[in-house]
């Protein structure tokens, strides 16, 4: 008998808690919720492309926004921006949520934050940043904390704290590390275990691991690599398996090779067999694809892209077809956060839409974009 009125004043219970869900329209029992709080609307994100303009007397910074459709660029209300001198390079946190850019003759950084729905910049308070050396390229990696620059003259790679609210920047203690003659290249792996710089008047590669908790650089076991004269520029593929290096012309000959190489667990790099590959005049412009298949080249000289195939094994390249023809000298490519499209820079922004199987490029609507008469640099970021 008790449990029978114990199992009666559940039930009466359980019925009275669905009664009041009914009065107020809370309940599973109407299709409609008259008294609940609103749903919190879904967040929008937002992809931008950037680019340095280094060209004598009119040094910018253009911002434009990517139809996530189409590929086409869409300046940013307020394009170009101010406030740089020399722009060497240009990098943005992954959050896309602050931009930084070198100032080469400048011996500065000049820091922006991001407005998330345009892509507009604004300048960061204290901005321009001391980081003596001339700093030809700035580098984020991937938890947004830290900065590098290779800076060319002092022949070091330099580091920098992220303030996470408002952008600034400090340097990180045991800044500047040394590295070889001439750096004029640094990257960071997607994983954001190790920093890699180019020495271009040494044919050398340095190689540091990141302290996490800090990020000061330690120099790793057999660092610098041998590599052949004058390295200009990295891609990374994105399992960080692979690292690329465009070889550019110099004094010693007009250079068509890209090198690659295996990184190990310890970030210690290794020739890949086959390397060199052949590419066109002046490589100085590679980008891997998102899904890590592809390999493309902006050659300088003969204003050509290149397309390789990656062996997701080896990595060793092979040629995807013949060279595609650009509308000017080519200085940096960059593909977009979602893989889709490929942008390469020189005078203004060729845009192209990547075939996900094959790797061909068809170019976009409207392209090439204006962004400058001599981009030197460029960076693309998707808000999260």
């Amino acid at each position: 008998m008790c449990k029978i009125e114990r199992l009666r004043g559940l039930v009466n219970t359980a019925f009275l808690f669905f009664f009041l869900e009914v009065l107020t329209g809370c309940g599973s029992f109407f299709s409609s919720c008259h008294n609940c709080p609103p749903p919190t609307p879904p967040i929008s994100s937002a992809e931008f492309v950037f680019a340095a303009n280094l060209a004598t007397g009119a040094s910018d910074v253009s911002a434009f926004t990517v139809d996530s459709t189409t590929g086409i660029l869409t300046a940013a209300p307020g394009s170009p921006f101010g406030g740089v001198t020399s722009p060497s390079s240009v990098t943005v946190v992954p959050s896309a949520k602050f931009a930084y850019v070198t100032n080469f003759s400048d011996n500065t950084i000049s820091g922006y934050t991001i407005a998330a729905t345009t892509g507009a910049l604004t300048a960061i308070s204290g901005s321009p940043f001391q980081a003596p050396g001339n700093p030809v390229m700035v580098a984020s990696e991937p938890s947004g904390k830290y900065l590098y620059t290779a800076n060319q003259s002092s022949n070091d790679v330099s580091g920098f704290m992220i303030d996470a609210a408002t952008g600034a920047i400090s340097p990180i203690s045991g800044s500047p590390f040394p590295v070889g003659l001439g750096p004029v290249a640094v990257t960071v792996d997607p994983a954001g275990q190790f920093v890699y710089v180019a020495n271009s008047s040494s044919s050398t590669i340095s190689a540091f691991s990141i302290d996490p908790s800090t990020g000061k650089l330690a120099a790793v076991s057999g660092s610098p690599f041998p590599a052949n004269f004058f390295p200009r520029a990295f891609a990374i593929d994105p399992s960080s398996k692979f690292l690329y290096v465009g070889i550019a012309s110099s004094f010693m000959g007009d250079s068509t090779e890209v090198m690659a190489f295996t990184i190990a667990s310890s970030g210690a790099l290794t020739p890949v067999s086959g390397s060199p590959f052949s590419a066109g005049r002046n490589p100085i412009a590679p980008a891997v694809d998102s899904t890590g298949k592809f390999l493309y080249v902006g050659n300088n000289t003969d204003s050509t892209l290149s397309t390789f195939t990656i062996d997701p094994a080896t990595g060793a390249l092979t040629p995807s077809g013949s060279p595609l023809t650009l509308s000017s000298s080519v200085s940096f490519c960059n593909v977009d956060v979602s893989g889709k499209f490929l942008y390469v820079a020189g005078s203004g922004i060729s845009g192209f839409s990547v075939d996900p199987t094959t790797g061909a490029l068809t170019p976009i609507s409207g392209s090439p974009f204006p962004g400058g008469s001599n981009i030197f640099s460029m960076a693309t970021a998707k808000t999260q």
